[in-house]
């Protein structure tokens, strides 16, 4: 045996535990302390927990004692099946280079986190990298720490406190404290370990924690070059705090949420104790506490019955202990997930006030037809009443938008026993915003539904448009001013809110232009692509004008490239461009033109021009004009649709307007607000019947 042991010696090295070996042992008096919460642990389930290791092609450690200094190191082996006292295990051959020769082997120590499994052990024989051991008909297992800690690997993190910036790796996490093994990256600056210092952790490229937290244990310089690190604050809310929170569901046995921790890749599995579309939260006992207030969770599924999974990205927003249940709460916030997600977990939960509101899938068309001819959506610009192809070709092209292609499209049904009260059909018309185009509601027992609808429609998306995949930050609707009590809510709401970057109101003058053979502009005027510069001009007309939402909603700074895309593969065209009318080289007008080729109610607004005018009083309609048909090459219909800001440029050239459109646009952010208003106004006219 002690030839076997002769190799060469090797010094042990100054890593982190678990993650090479040999290291040194720490504390040995919490490992040999003879309490009398030790448990002892019969050979045959000790037998059962080696298999189960071996299983998993985990490890084991070896504590050895060097005679002539009285060091203790830990070595890390492979232990194979085992049946009887004699295991077998395979070293690393780092550590099998080890003199075991002035080493004395005492005992096997097998690690979970929370607690060890300790067992006096004898060494058999060793040969190249094989150890033979007999194991002791009895172990103890010792209970060493309050929460459980998991090994880490690939993990990046960058410590930050002033002057001193340093590179590192998480090697163990537990809630009680992050254990960052420092790199060779330190900055000259000096850490001052009585301050606190920013975290930010990452794997992959990908950020999952962020943070303030302070030291609890400082082993700069020393063999391991370890800090350990608590997080200070236990919230990290993902939006300002709400006056109206998402409704939430108090459920028993239905969701659970499934996930790979990002820091140590275990599986985990947990059930969730209440749940709304834009969050959920789970809970644990203090031991098995895994999550950090703040910790970003990329991939994680939310399963629905045991068969239906909801894919999301989460971030933990708060953390919540109770020490006298044992228990620890965490609440998580969605992050992102696909609008098809979103929709699913909608409809499961009934997420609206009224479950009776979700978005159409399948739904009875002679119902729907009916519905929206009796509702104006289907009008005389839809399609020739007199060609059967170009109505199939109108059944077709709904279908394809509104049912297929939820991304560019949709439309919100309020049903009961299969009849549809309420329907709101939204396009994404621009960049940042969805167009609501067509809003109606009959009757429910005397009562108009409208305004009720309306309000259950933004609780239903408010949530989603929060979220990355959403890419969208504004509702937009038209309506024709002072014609209708329930049109003119967007006016009062704009009024109520009294804050244009939440809400506003700009008012358009309609005229259809007859398109006529483009001429040469006169010498000095060109109607050209917008620059930056001419972009500064127009923002600056427009914030002193209004001071509203137009400019971003329209998106008029962002390409459209990937909108026109998305409309592409669903068949369809939809594209716009923003032009300047210059004379001199000084910007007059400026022209948003409109393409699209689907047609329903949108005609006016996705397939015509929408020409700001920012300088009405030099401006002429001839001028304008003669701009207009410059793009009307780009045109096949004779008439031009014309939306003209601001609304008053037409009576001041004498020309006589078809109509006047009003353009509502609220900010994603200021969906509770409507909320709150919405929720009022219906509250009052039930108190009134």
């Amino acid at each position: 045996m002690e030839e076997a042991l002769n190799s060469s010696a090797v010094v042990a090295s100054n890593t982190s535990p678990h993650m090479f070996t040999p290291w040194l042992f720490q504390h040995p008096g919490i490992f040999f302390s003879s309490e009398k919460s030790d448990e002892p642990l019969g050979l045959d389930k000790l037998i059962q927990r080696l298999n189960y290791i071996h299983f998993h092609d985990g490890h084991v450690f070896f504590i050895l004692d060097q005679r002539a200094t009285n060091t203790q190191i830990v070595i890390r082996a492979y232990p194979q099946f085992c049946e009887g006292h004699e295991l077998i295990c395979q070293l690393d051959p780092a550590d099998a280079a080890i003199n075991l020769k002035t080493y004395t082997l005492t005992h096997m120590l097998i690690d979970d986190g929370l607690s060890v499994i300790l067992s006096s052990v004898k060494p058999l024989s060793f040969e190249g990298c094989t150890l033979r051991i007999h194991l002791p008909e009895t172990s103890h297992v010792k209970t060493i720490r309050k929460v459980k800690r998991y090994l880490c690997q690939d993990i990046q993190c960058k410590i930050i406190q002033g002057d001193f910036v340093a590179s590192g790796k998480m090697i163990d996490f537990s809630a009680g404290g992050l254990g960052i093994d420092i790199s060779d990256h330190v900055s000259s600056g000096e850490f001052d370990e009585h301050k606190p210092a920013l975290l930010n952790i990452f794997a992959q490229g990908v950020s999952l924690y962020s943070g303030m937290c302070r030291l609890i244990h400082n082993r700069l310089n020393t063999y391991d070059n370890k800090l350990v690190f608590v997080p200070i604050s236990q919230q990290s809310p993902l939006h300002p705090k709400r006056e109206l929170r998402t409704p939430r569901k108090k459920i028993s046995n239905l969701f659970t949420v499934r996930f790979t921790h990002p820091f140590f890749k275990s599986h985990i599995e947990r059930d969730i104790v209440d749940i709304s579309s834009s969050g959920f939260a789970i809970q644990d006992a203090l031991e098995d506490d895994i999550l950090l207030s703040g910790l970003f969770i990329p991939e994680l599924d939310i399963v629905y019955a045991g068969n239906i999974k909801i894919k999301c990205s989460a971030r933990v927003v708060y953390r919540q202990t109770d020490p006298k249940a044992g228990l620890v709460k965490y609440g998580l916030a969605i992050v992102d997930m696909t609008f098809e997600d979103y929709t699913r977990l909608s409809q499961i939960l009934g997420i609206a006030h009224d479950a009776h509101t979700g978005i159409a899938y399948d739904v009875d068309r002679e119902s729907l037809w009916e519905f929206l001819f009796e509702t104006g959506f289907i009008g005389e610009q839809s399609f020739d009443p007199i060609h059967n192809d170009q109505k199939t070709l109108f059944k077709e092209a709904f279908q394809k938008l509104y049912n297929d292609h939820q991304d560019i499209a949709r439309h919100i049904l309020y049903k009961r026993n299969g009849r549809i009260y309420g329907h709101v059909a939204m396009i994404r018309a621009y960049e940042p915003s969805w167009l609501i185009h067509h809003y109606a509601a009959r009757h429910i027992n005397s009562r108009l539904q409208i305004l009720t609808f309306l309000k259950h429609v933004i609780q239903y998306l408010g949530p989603y448009q929060r979220m990355h995949s959403a890419g969208t930050t504004h509702f937009m609707a038209y309506y024709r001013p002072n014609l209708d009590l329930v049109e003119r809510l967007f006016d009062h709401f704009t009024k109520h809110v009294a804050d244009p970057k939440k809400c506003s109101v700009d008012r358009f003058a309609s005229l259809t232009l007859n398109k006529t053979e483009a001429k040469r502009l006169p010498e000095g005027w060109v109607m050209r692509d917008c620059s930056i510069r001419d972009l500064t001009v127009l923002k600056n007309f427009y914030e002193p004008a209004s001071g509203g939402l137009l400019l971003n909603a329209l998106g008029i700074d962002i390409p459209s490239d990937k909108l026109k895309k998305a409309f592409a593969q669903a068949g369809f065209t939809r594209e716009y461009r923003l032009y300047c009318l210059c004379y001199l080289n000084r910007p007059l007008a400026f022209f948003l033109m409109n393409q699209s080729d689907i047609r329903f109610n949108l005609a006016p607004f996705l397939n015509g021009i929408k020409i700001i005018i920012i300088e009405p009083d030099i401006l002429s309609w001839a001028m304008l004009a003669a701009a207009v048909n410059q793009l009307g090459v780009f045109y096949e219909d004779t008439t031009i649709p014309l939306l003209i800001y601001p609304a008053y440029f037409l009576p001041l050239q004498n020309i006589a307007m078809e109509k006047q459109y009003a353009l509502w646009i609220l900010h994603a952010d200021a969906a509770d607000d409507w909320l709150s208003y919405s929720s009022r106004l219906t509250s009052i006219r039930t108190d009134r019947r």
